[in-house]
C-alpha cells in the first residue's frame, strides 16, 4: 500500500512539473535539447534531444518511429497516446509532428507531375490539413515562445522567415482562427531587417518563385530571432519569425536573384482601384476567364491600397513583384491583375526577367 502510494505521489509530481519545457539549441550537436521548466528555464538533463533526420524531418534521439515509406517523415502516432501524468511527452510529440508537417508540405508539392498513388494520396491528405493554418501558426509561437535560447543576432545574409499575425476578425473564414501565417524571405544587413519579400505562392511552398515585395519604411534589430518592421503606406506592424535559426543559428539561403515588375495606374483608373487580385503563372498564359475564377496560377496575391503608383522607382512601387531566379532563364511568366469590384481584368503576357532588373505596366481604363 505504502508503495503504491508513493507511486501516486511521483506520479502526480510529474505531472506538475513535466507540464512545461523548454528547448534549448546544443551548440555541440546543432540538434535542440528539451528540458523540463522551471519558471521558464531548463533544468536537469535533457528528457529529450530533437535533431533532423537524413530526409529533413525532426525526430527525437533514440525513439524507434517508423517513417512514412513516401516521405519518410517519422510517424509519432503511438507516442501521442501518452497518459496524462506522462507529460510532456504527449505535446512535445504533437510540437514535432507539425513542424514535421511543414517541412512534408514543401516535400510534396514540389511534385506537381508525380503521378504516384502514394502521392496523391499525400497531396490530398496534406491539403486538407493545411486548410487549419491557425494550427500551424500556433504551433509556431509555442516552439518558439518555449525556447530559452537564442542566437544573438543574424549575419549579413539572405533568410527565410514566418510572419506570425493575428487572424481574429479578419474575415467570416478566419473568424474561428486565432493566428494565421505567411512565409517570406528577408535581407538581413547590420542585424537589420533592409527588404522583406512576402511568398504568393497559394500552396504555401518556400521554394516559390514569386514574390511581392514589402516596402518597409520602420525596421526593429532582429532580437531572440524575431524581428519588426512598419510596411509602408500601413499604420501596422509585422512581426516575422525566424524559426529555421533556432534550430541553426547560421543557417541561410542562397541570393535569389530577383527581378522587379511593379504595376502602376495612369489617371483615367477610377482612384478607388482597391482590391486588386494579382495571379501569376509560370510558362503559361492566364486567360480571363482563369483570372475571374481566381484559377489563374500557383502564385496570388491580393492589394487593397487605393493607389498602387506611390513611387517612380521601380523598386519602390507599394506594388513590385520579385521573381526568384529560376533554373531555366527562358522561363516566361503571365500576370493576371482583377478589379473585384466589376471585374475589370487586365492581363500581361509572355514576360521574361533577368536578375536585377526591374519593368513595370501601367494600368488603363
Amino acid at each position: 500500500m505504502r508503495l503504491l502510494f508513493s507511486l501516486i505521489i511521483i506520479c502526480i509530481a510529474h505531472s506538475s512539473f513535466g507540464q512545461s519545457v523548454v528547448y534549448k539549441r546544443n551548440p555541440a550537436t546543432g540538434g535542440l535539447d528539451v528540458y523540463q521548466s522551471q519558471g521558464g528555464l531548463p533544468v536537469g538533463s535533457p528528457i529529450y534531444k530533437i535533431k533532423r533526420n537524413v530526409y529533413g524531418y525532426l525526430e527525437i534521439e533514440n525513439v524507434d518511429a517508423s517513417l512514412n515509406p513516401f516521405t519518410k517523415k517519422p510517424d509519432y502516432e503511438a507516442y501521442n497516446n501518452f497518459k496524462p501524468y506522462q507529460l510532456p511527452a504527449k505535446e512535445i510529440f504533437e510540437t514535432i509532428e507539425t513542424l514535421n508537417k511543414r517541412y512534408e508540405y514543401d516535400y510534396i508539392v514540389k511534385q506537381p507531375t508525380n503521378n504516384n498513388p502514394e502521392y496523391k494520396k499525400e497531396l490530398t491528405r496534406i491539403q486538407e490539413w493545411f486548410k487549419t493554418r491557425s494550427t500551424v501558426a500556433n504551433a509556431f509561437l509555442k516552439f518558439y515562445k518555449e525556447n530559452s535560447a537564442f542566437p544573438n543576432k543574424l549575419k549579413d545574409g539572405w533568410y527565410e522567415a514566418v510572419d506570425i499575425y493575428d487572424a481574429k476578425g479578419l474575415s467570416e473564414i478566419n473568424i474561428s482562427a486565432d493566428y494565421s501565417y505567411e512565409h517570406g524571405i528577408c535581407k538581413i544587413e547590420n542585424n537589420r531587417v533592409t527588404e522583406y519579400y512576402k511568398n504568393c505562392n497559394i500552396f504555401d511552398l518556400k521554394e516559390g518563385y514569386v514574390f511581392q515585395k514589402i516596402k518597409i519604411d520602420v525596421s526593429s534589430a532582429v532580437s531572440a530571432c524575431k524581428a519588426t518592421f512598419r510596411p509602408a503606406g500601413s499604420n501596422t506592424y509585422t512581426t516575422i519569425y525566424f524559426m529555421d535559426n533556432i534550430l541553426d543559428s547560421s543557417k541561410q539561403i542562397e541570393n535569389p536573384n530577383f527581378s522587379y515588375y511593379s504595376i502602376y495606374t495612369s489617371p483615367n483608373v477610377n482612384p478607388s482601384t482597391n482590391g486588386l487580385l494579382i495571379q501569376i503563372a509560370r510558362n503559361k498564359t492566364i486567360t480571363r476567364d482563369e483570372a475571374l475564377n481566381f484559377a489563374g496560377g500557383p502564385y496570388q496575391t491580393y492589394f487593397q491600397n487605393s493607389n498602387p503608383a506611390q513611387a517612380n522607382d521601380c523598386k519602390s512601387s507599394l506594388l513590385t513583384l520579385a521573381f526568384r531566379k529560376t533554373k531555366d532563364l527562358t522561363d516566361k511568366f503571365s500576370i493576371a491583375i482583377s478589379r473585384l469590384t466589376d471585374k475589370k481584368t487586365w492581363i500581361i503576357s509572355d514576360l521574361s526577367f533577368s536578375p536585377g532588373n526591374c519593368t513595370g505596366s501601367t494600368l488603363n481604363e
